[in-house]
């Protein structure tokens, strides 16, 4: 809901509460994405300390509250404030959650859980545009607040990361983390003597993790990562999503550019949806690749028209952002998140998921925050065909570098940087050793 709330700020400029500049719209939009990458490396090393369930639910509590603090803000700097506050928040819950739930799933059912908090985001989304098109600025505010009274204490059911708990020689409670997981009864002695063979109480210390970050197997597919995050934003994701109402006004669209809004919405929350149900049957590598051909196509087709300034096509940007967010849902938007908790191994997965979102809402940052300024200077269509060339370049990158981690273990996973033979555009070879994940239980 904090990405969708921006659908709000153009009723924020009619206001009579306080003057509303284009700057101020732009430092609003932007301003939780400078906070996200800093937040995101100290979250990293609070997780560590604290134990990344607990530090997600201890985050959860004030959110709420920073929700009305901007729906009944009296200043503007108030408001910039709460913004802040909801950002650092985010910060916590992106660098946590993916991490965790590939330690608490088990491979045949991980690619769901881990686009399962994108299923949410969208919903998230969508509420938060149906709320800009029916309620005032500061009401739809206040009401955003509503779904983080209950979310903290929801999370107190869920068990904490077992692989956390080995590190900090809590081998017992790690075993009780599983079985909640699994069911009581059942036998996880396999499933915990895997997890200890990956894990050693060292990797809890910071300075130990940044040790093995300089690790060749540890560093790959940290920078492979971090790559694809940002072909991501350079794609455009940022404006799109965030500015979509200014881009339909700009362009002309006849609708009304709220309407058109919440279609978007509806479009990538049923777009997210398959995704979710489809990939651990079809695998990530192939949404991904479908995906990103997707966006770089709608982005390219809309950028023509408006650069061209076709007559009588202002259906095309709409037709264009709405096939956008369903290549956006299907794989741009979720499945880099998976990889971040299969790919990365798991004596720096908390450190590296950290680096990662610093890198990418650095990004995410810089690209909201010059959206408007290179529109005025190129004009939408140009910087669309901008947007459209890095997310065509994710094809070729993904097709050479990224492997396929459908139905794998986290320990195949971990083997797979290890093994991999230098040959261009083939998967790793540690994925076709039927020896490996065969017989082990899937974790």
């Amino acid at each position: 809901m904090m990405f969708g709330w921006t659908a709000v700020v153009p009723k924020l400029e009619d206001t009579s509460k306080f003057k509303v500049t284009k700057d101020d719209v732009s430092w609003l939009v932007s301003l939780p994405f400078i906070l996200i990458p800093i937040f995101a490396l100290l979250t990293g090393a609070l997780a560590e300390h604290m134990g990344p369930r607990r530090l997600l639910t201890i985050a959860m509590f004030p959110v709420a509250g920073f929700w009305l603090m901007q729906a009944f803000a009296p200043y503007l700097w108030i408001l910039y404030l709460g913004r802040a506050l909801i950002g650092i928040g985010a910060a916590v819950v992106l660098t946590i959650v993916n991490p965790l739930l590939a330690e608490l799933y088990p491979g045949r059912f991980r690619g769901l859980a881990g686009t399962f908090p994108k299923i949410v985001g969208c919903a998230g989304m969508l509420l938060s545009y149906l709320l800009a098109y029916c309620l005032s600025w500061d009401l739809a505010t206040a009401v955003s607040a509503a779904p983080f009274l209950p979310l903290p204490f929801m999370l107190l059911l869920v068990p904490e990361s077992p692989y956390w708990l080995v590190r900090k020689r809590r081998v017992d409670e790690a075993e009780k983390s599983l079985k909640l997981l699994f069911r009581r009864d059942a036998d996880v002695a396999e499933e915990l003597k895997a997890i200890r063979n990956t894990t050693t109480p060292e990797q809890c210390e910071v300075k130990n993790q940044v040790r093995e970050l300089l690790k060749k197997q540890n560093a790959i597919p940290l920078v492979l990562l971090s790559l694809l995050f940002l072909l991501r934003e350079f794609g455009g994701r940022g404006p799109v999503l965030n500015y979509t109402v200014y881009m339909f006004r700009k362009a002309g669209v006849q609708l009304d550019a709220f309407f058109c809004a919440v279609l978007v919405g509806v479009a990538r929350l049923a777009s997210t949806c398959i995704s979710a149900c489809m990939l651990d049957l079809v695998g990530r590598k192939t949404f991904l690749l479908a995906a990103a051909l997707m966006c770089a196509v709608s982005e390219g087709v809309a950028g023509i028209f408006l650069f061209l300034e076709v007559e009588k096509a202002t259906w095309a940007p709409l037709a264009s952002v709405i096939v956008f967010v369903i290549g956006y849902g299907l794989g741009l938007g979720s499945i880099p998140g998976v990889y971040v908790g299969e790919l990365l191994p798991t004596p720096v997965r908390s450190l590296g998921s950290a680096i990662i979102i610093f890198i990418c809402y650095l990004a995410h940052f810089a690209v909201n925050l010059v959206f408007l300024k290179m529109t005025s200077f190129l004009g939408l269509g140009l910087t669309l065909l901008v947007f459209g060339g890095a997310n065509l370049a994710i094809v070729p990158f993904v097709l050479l570098c990224i492997p396929e981690t459908k139905g794998r273990t986290l320990q195949d996973t971990e083997r797979a940087f290890v093994l991999r033979e230098a040959q261009e555009g083939q998967d790793n070879s540690a994925f076709e050793m039927d020896a490996m994940p065969s017989k082990a239980k899937e974790h």
